[in-house]
């Protein structure tokens, strides 16, 4: 299961410093913090995402079909776990984040309990600004089949580009807008776990499969006064979603 932030079925992401969450017109930047997104598809059918903070820490991403209920661990100012939750309480997923001395991920280990299944991303930083990615799968206890190598490439603080030989190679275009969950603490650290990007400052606009020239994503935002989203327009591979943001 890939990570489900706040746009797609997987990134979901004014607002006054003392709005209500139906509040989305105006206020201070440095306090802005995402508390509902509502997604309708192109059948009419509505999802509401629910966010809960403990001061600028997530807690938990619930979502009205009560399918992608997530739950936040913190060690200090950095993001250690997300669990999974089924409607019933079972957890479904369980993801696990290493750091180093410098507080930059260095492992990301995502178990399936129920499949008794896993999968672990080792990541090393190069002296040009890339990352390096080692993948490996397994049963859930070892998760040591090497999968192949990976790489990650920044540009102007974002993933822009993410090649692999074991999924699909992406490359992101960026607005120069705010991300909603950019004041999030601990969230920028998981901006390309599971081979992925999310954007860090800003927002994901476009994003093309690398292996087929093609593009694969396309958002199309509406912004309120202080450069937040406050609506998106989404197309994924043919899939159409409007997604609404309240802070």
């Amino acid at each position: 299961m890939k990570k489900i932030l706040c746009f797609f079925g997987a990134l979901a992401f004014a607002l006054t410093s003392c709005s209500s969450d139906d509040d989305s017109s105006s206020g201070s930047s440095d306090t802005v913090l995402l508390k509902k997104t509502i997604t309708t598809d192109s059948d009419g059918e509505k999802v509401t995402v629910t966010y809960k903070y403990n001061g600028n820490k997530i807690v938990s991403i619930t979502d009205s079909q009560g399918e992608f209920d997530r739950y936040f661990t913190y060690t200090g100012d950095l993001i250690t776990k997300i669990e999974y939750k089924l409607p019933g309480g079972a957890v479904d997923q369980i993801n696990t984040y290493e750091y180093d001395s410098n507080n930059r991920l260095i492992t990301f280990i995502r178990v399936e309990p129920f499949d008794e299944w896993g999968s672990k991303e080792v990541y090393t930083y190069n002296n040009d600004g890339s990352v390096s990615i080692k993948s490996y799968s397994g049963d859930d206890k070892t998760q040591t089949v090497f999968d192949g190598d990976g790489k990650v490439i920044f540009t102007g603080g974002e993933v822009t580009k993410i090649t692999t030989n074991y999924s699909p190679s992406r490359s992101y275009i960026y607005d120069d807008k705010n991300n909603p969950m950019k004041n999030v603490l601990g969230f920028d650290k998981l901006a390309f776990e599971d081979s992925e990007a999310s954007g860090i400052l800003h927002n994901i606009v476009s994003e093309k499969d690398l292996d087929y020239n093609e593009i694969t994503a396309t958002y199309i935002f509406t912004y309120n006064s202080a450069g937040y989203p406050t609506k998106s327009v989404e197309d994924e591979e043919g899939e159409t979603a409007t997604v609404e943001f309240f802070y």
